[in-house]
């Protein structure tokens, strides 16, 4: 599993996503499957640019529920606790969960 993040100028959003897939090694590129009705997929759109980060196998399910089962248009998305930088596209890569 992953978690996929993107940005609408200095907003954030992140979603679990299962599908991410290697296209191509030169240049690297890699296609997310994302759920057009998602916020996740409208900053994708919009903004062009997105992250991928890989999720460790004892993820808690708190981690995956933030941005899991429930939906960034009605609850802001909670980075709050989650150890995560900005990459150069500005679209945030997620590091660790802080405990």
């Amino acid at each position: 599993m992953f978690v996929v993040c993107s940005k609408d100028g200095e907003k954030v959003n992140g979603q679990i996503a299962n599908t991410v897939i290697q296209v191509a090694s030169e240049p690297t590129i890699i296609a997310v499957a994302i759920n057009k009705k998602n916020l996740t997929h409208d900053y994708i759109d919009k903004s062009k640019v997105f992250t991928a980060s890989i999720l460790a196998q004892d993820t808690p399910l708190s981690f995956i529920g933030n941005f899991g089962f429930k939906s960034g248009r009605e609850n802001r998305i909670n980075f709050q606790g989650i150890d995560y930088n900005h990459g150069t596209t500005g679209a945030p890569i997620v590091k660790r969960i802080i405990r």
